[in-house]
């Protein structure tokens, strides 16, 4: 539940194009809880919070959220390294690496997201190809 409600809160700013603040003032909650919410921190969410990220998403399919936002993630996590996650990912599966960089932004971190494989193994694939 918290890799969900991270990635979905996360998918779902990043979706909207809204600010850190501007989520905090959807939910009506403080700042530093969405941040929390977005880090994974915020360890146990009262289920009315739960109740208005749900209102707050409804509008949206939350398994793409959840995979933009976990898109964002990896990539964010890995930094420097992503390059080679991205060639794991051609070696590994064939994603054609010139059609996913030329896709739309959002699209391209759904897909990134999307995929089932640990991100350091598929770095490891990615250095290895």
């Amino acid at each position: 539940m918290k890799e969900e409600l991270k990635n979905l809160v996360l998918g779902f700013r990043k979706h909207t194009g809204k600010t850190q603040s501007e989520v905090a003032n959807d939910l009506d909650i403080p700042m530093y809880i969405e941040t929390a919410l977005e880090l994974g921190t915020y360890r146990k969410p009262t289920k009315r919070l739960r109740d208005k990220i749900e209102k707050l998403t409804a509008d949206w399919d939350h398994n793409d959220l959840i995979h933009i936002g976990r898109g964002y993630r990896i990539m964010d996590v890995l930094g420097p390294d992503f390059k080679y996650f991205l060639r794991g990912l051609e070696h590994e599966r064939g994603i054609d690496l010139n059609e996913l960089n030329s896709m739309p932004e959002e699209e391209f971190y759904r897909i990134i997201g999307s995929v089932n494989l640990d991100e350091f193994d598929v770095v490891d694939m990615g250095r290895k190809a």
